[in-house]
């Protein structure tokens, strides 16, 4: 028989008690996490120029940091001290933290921005860009002193120090605009966070991998490897693509030492339409995820834009000469009608809100929200008049500052959409600037608007990191896991931003005058910047007719709208429309194909296993995604301390 102490049961209530709250350990390790992100990731792309950390929309620092955190770290100090092992609840703060965080070292802001400041660099007297773009800029946008300008690129000399002081001005005037539609874009989804969890109910397949992992079981704090970690099934998919990827190292190393790829290619109609077969094992685990008719949805609409840019060919049906524009208008029209219905089903819940925001009351509840209804909406209103007022400072009319910012809080809240329901591990669309300056032409718009839209790509260039779906999963994780004080992770997610945001950036600009820019990362100090403005410069003038851009628009528009009510109307219609607005986009060149094999595999499974099989298998895909992204974070390491460049497993 044996005797407890009361201090060692004191512990163990310790221990078994959840304390799914928001505490200052977890923000703490999250704050950790989000400098981490915020070096490694420029670091990485720069130097190492291996995989990129913080690409998409489940990203590869996430998940190896989380990795590394709940399967190593935790489970030591759970057999060790388990006191001081963290609980479900606060492993969920760290990832949402690591999550917002890990959307703006790379494409999401800083080595867009930066880089993007001082692009006079490549100003000559035959691109003319100081008699055609400089009288259209704020000198309190950019430095102005053109040594800390050379030197950015080209490296400081001996004994030279970070020009900060050059930089602080356009920097704060910068960032004061970042944040706050940071701000306005997280009152959004705070919004939309019970429509779209609680109403609606939607999936949010990307939140399924950390809630495995953090998941503590029936056994509880009892065990000190989590339930996810035991699982044999997830083990045998984590060894294949950690395996091969570890085979495929060795050829960096050793150059004739053979590889093992999973590539080919389908040639049609006498090449005249090619289809790219690749195998990706984590894109195959997170299609498994979606639903047969999302997965279905989302290779078949891909075959259709490529089928139709054929077509396009074939007939000669282009725009500026382009067989593949149509279909980015029409996806771009498609996005913009998904944002619409998204906003037009949570009417009834955003009528309520304003409601409780104006004249108060009881319901909605807003007691555990991340913020009160009335400071969202109140806040958010002012946010957004600031960043009208920004951007008509910067040159823009505010006719166009107002359809500008439409447009981009569209597509955040269609991208966020397609990721909460569709799990869409990254994609993209058209860019509201272009179309803006085709849809209302040049000479329209004039040299000023024109720059000022230019500058406006130096905060929103790429979709494939935008920072609202990243923050409409962590809420969804948050509610998973039962965080109980919300309000706290506000500020936790606030600080994992200005975490992120200050350790990139001292990261970018001391790689920068450290080694010089143009001898880093070519696409983010080079092409995007020599070809922003000279593509603005020859636009100025430029005329084309917009009618059908507009035409392919409202085509796709229409499609998406037919997709929608099909989808309401009819049960047995087998299309799912958020494969509509991503189906033909660039990502899904390398995806397709993964994606058809899960919807394959999957049926399969359902129909000749049923749902206790498809559940069985859950961890072996899981697997998959775990195995690739903890690979290719070691092999980062791995070659950053080897000195090899070049070496990328996941992009």
């Amino acid at each position: 028989m044996s005797v407890t102490s009361p201090e060692a049961a004191r512990e163990a209530h310790r221990v078994s008690t959840p304390r799914e709250m928001v505490t200052p350990r977890a923000v703490a390790v999250g704050m950790a996490c989000s400098l981490i992100l915020g070096v490694a990731d420029p670091y990485s792309n720069m130097i190492i120029q291996g995989s990129y950390l913080g690409s998409n929309f489940t990203p590869i620092g996430v998940v190896f940091l989380f990795a590394v955190l709940v399967g190593i770290v935790n489970t030591l100090l759970r057999t060790w001290t388990p006191a001081y092992a963290l609980t479900q609840g606060e492993l969920a703060v760290v990832y949402i933290m690591s999550l917002i965080a890990s959307a703006i070292p790379s494409y999401g802001l800083t080595e867009v921005l930066l880089p993007a400041m001082a692009s006079m660099y490549y100003a000559t007297p035959e691109n003319r860009w100081v008699e055609t773009i400089t009288p259209h800029v704020e000198p309190w946008l950019l430095p102005q002193d053109s040594e800390a300008v050379r030197s950015f690129f080209e490296g400081l000399p001996r004994g030279g120090v970070i020009p900060w002081g050059e930089w602080a001005g356009p920097l704060a005037a910068w960032l004061s605009f970042v944040l706050v539609l940071y701000f306005v874009v997280f009152c959004i989804t705070v919004i939309l966070r019970k429509q779209w969890v609680e109403r609606e109910r939607l999936v949010f397949p990307l939140v399924k991998l950390p809630a495995e992992m953090i998941d503590p079981g029936e056994d509880g704090a009892r065990s000190r490897l989590a339930p996810f970690f035991r699982n044999r099934m997830m083990w045998a998919g984590f060894a294949i693509p950690f395996l091969i990827n570890a085979w495929n190292a060795v050829h960096n190393y050793i150059y004739f030492f053979p590889t093992i790829y999973f590539q080919e290619t389908i040639s049609l109609f006498g090449n005249q339409l090619v289809l790219p077969i690749n195998l990706s094992f984590p894109l195959v685990g997170f299609a498994y995820l979606l639903s047969l008719e999302i997965s279905f949805s989302l290779w078949l609409f891909f075959l259709i834009g490529r089928f139709q840019n054929l077509a396009n060919a074939s007939f000669g049906i282009d725009l500026a000469g382009s067989t593949t524009l149509p279909g980015e208008y029409q996806m771009f029209g498609a996005l913009l009608v998904l944002a619409l219905f998204s906003l037009w089903l949570a009417r009834s819940h955003i009528r309520e809100i304003l409601g409780k925001a104006f004249r108060g009351g009881a319901t909605p509840d807003d007691a555990n929200e991340p913020l009160s209804y009335r400071f969202t909406v109140i806040g958010g209103g002012l946010g957004v008049l600031f960043l009208l007022g920004w951007l008509w400072m910067i040159g823009l009319s505010a006719w166009l500052a107002i359809i500008l910012l439409i447009l981009v809080l569209a597509v955040y809240v269609g991208f966020a959409r397609i990721v909460a329901e569709g799990g869409v591990l990254f994609a993209e669309t058209f860019n509201p600037q272009e179309f803006m300056i085709h849809g209302f032409t040049g000479p329209v718009l004039g040299a000023r608007n024109l720059v000022a839209i230019g500058l406006t790509k130096f905060w929103f260039t790429h979709t494939r990191t935008l920072i609202m779906p990243s923050m409409a999963n962590g809420l969804k994780l948050a509610d998973t896991a039962g965080l109980r004080n919300q309000r706290w992770l506000t500020a936790a997610i606030g600080l994992a931003i200005i975490c992120s945001l200050a350790s990139s950036i001292y990261t970018v600009m001391y790689l920068a005058y450290e080694y010089g820019g143009i001898n880093l990362n070519w696409q983010f100090f080079g092409e995007l910047q020599q070809t922003r403005f000279n593509y603005y410069a020859t636009t100025i003038t430029a005329t084309s007719e917009p009618a059908g851009r507009w035409f392919f628009f409202g085509l796709g528009a229409a499609i998406m709208w037919a997709l929608m009510f099909l989808r309401q109307k009819f049960i047995w219609w087998p299309l799912h429309f958020i494969g509509f607005p991503v189906g033909a986009s660039a990502p899904l060149l390398t995806a397709w194909f993964s994606i058809f094999l899960a919807w394959m595999v999957k049926g399969l499974i359902l129909k000749f296993g049923g749902i206790d099989i498809y559940r069985k298998m859950l961890p072996f895909f899981l697997g998959l995604i775990l195995g690739e992204f903890v690979s290719a974070g070691l092999w980062v390491i791995i070659d950053g301390l080897t000195g090899v460049t070049g070496h990328i497993i996941f992009n």
